[in-house]
């Protein structure tokens, strides 16, 4: 007997009587839109294809990022053997033109010129060597001995113990100038970031300091005397990290070549600064010691006054008010002071341009006859 089909079940299908009656087995039957089919294939298609591209896009991407770190490589190592043998090739072409001395397993150069007492000793800012004061040490040999230094790791002298600050840096000046033979007391003299140095050297041999002349000096306060100023370290100390790896690699050393030296320096000392302050060496130590700024700005401050030992501070006359007061505060330093400030002069023409830096190196030259005459300097 047939099972009538129902609305519950249109798709019930009809018993032959072969086999499993219906109430043992039921076979149910749907029907799917053709429509369907077609959509549902298309879809698939679809997704398989979006499916490759997505896989050939990203095996592209994987490619061209991997090409790219290899052609980094390639350029990092390139650049780290141009910086290797442009380094080896300056060293060789522009030997130290003075004495190499060992301070305790590394040496520091020094270039002394000219005769009598006291002896003059110049310390160069952040990033200068020794070559830089040419026009000053040409000047005031003529009066007595000048002797123009490289701080470890600058110039010529060879790398030196960290932290870069100023009490490692006055004590390294220290044994220089006693292995070096070069009897004190001396005239200090500090150009920028050189004169927190010197300041520092003051304070702790002041028996060694016969008078000081500090040039466009740094202060202990520039970082703390302005919001600006107090902004602006960190972010200086991160670009001179970058600047170090970037030396290493020979990257200071080519962008160099599209800002040389100052052309108001004589052709020899042009050729050496340019070929040497490129050096990762250079480069590296000019980042450590700004990186101790924090501890050479307090060991700065233990200088409380030089009593009446003559002080020279010579400014440039192009700086901002704020630099001037800090100029003027140096001068309180010593009650026998004198504050020269060298009209139309900027930071660095007054040891680059000749006519201004002969207006540093007559101050420095007064330092050294209020020291001999034991008089007091001329206001």
């Amino acid at each position: 007997m047939e099972e009538p089909e129902t609305p519950d079940n249109p798709h019930r299908s009809e018993w032959d009587g072969a086999g499993p009656g219906p109430g043992l087995c039921e076979i149910r039957l749907y029907s799917v839109p053709g429509s369907w089919l077609r959509g549902s294939a298309s879809g698939i298609m679809l997704t398989l294809l979006m499916s490759s591209t997505a896989r050939r896009t990203m095996r592209w991407t994987v490619k061209a990022i991997l090409w790219l770190v290899v052609a980094l490589l390639i350029l990092a190592v390139a650049g780290a053997i141009y910086q290797t043998i442009a380094t080896e090739r300056a060293e060789r072409a522009y030997p130290p033109p003075g004495e190499m001395v060992d301070v305790g397993g590394y040496s520091l150069h020094i270039n002394c010129v000219g005769q009598g007492s006291p002896t003059v000793v110049l310390d160069g800012g952040s990033g200068e060597m020794s070559a830089q004061w040419v026009w000053v040490q040409r000047e005031v040999s003529d009066s007595t001995r000048v002797c123009a230094y490289d701080r470890a790791g600058m110039g010529w002298s060879e790398m030196g113990p960290q932290p870069r600050d100023a009490k490692q840096i006055s004590s390294e000046l220290h044994t220089l100038l006693t292995k070096a033979d070069i009897e004190g007391p001396y005239v200090l003299v500090g150009h920028s970031f050189g004169g927190l140095y010197m300041q520092t050297y003051a304070a702790r041999y002041p028996d060694k300091v016969a008078g000081v002349a500090l040039v466009e000096s740094s202060h202990p306060d520039q970082f703390s005397y302005r919001q600006v100023a107090r902004d602006s370290y960190e972010p200086q100390k991160q670009i001179f990290s970058v600047f170090s790896l970037a030396a290493r690699l020979g990257i200071i050393r080519l962008v160099s070549k599209l800002a040389p030296t100052s052309p108001e320096l004589p052709q020899q000392q042009r050729v050496q600064i340019d070929a040497l302050s490129s050096s990762t060496r250079q480069v590296s130590t000019t980042a450590l010691e700004f990186r101790a700024t924090p501890q050479t700005v307090t060991q700065t401050r233990s200088l409380r006054s030089l009593g009446d030992k003559p002080l020279a501070v010579v400014t440039a006359g192009t700086s901002e008010p704020e630099w001037l007061k800090l100029q003027d505060d140096l001068a309180t330093l010593s009650s026998n002071s004198t504050h020269p400030v060298v009209k139309g002069a900027t930071h660095t023409s007054v040891m680059y341009d000749r006519s201004d830096a002969q207006v540093t190196s007559a101050a420095i030259v007064d330092v050294v006859q209020a020291v001999r005459k034991d008089q007091p300097l001329a206001r």
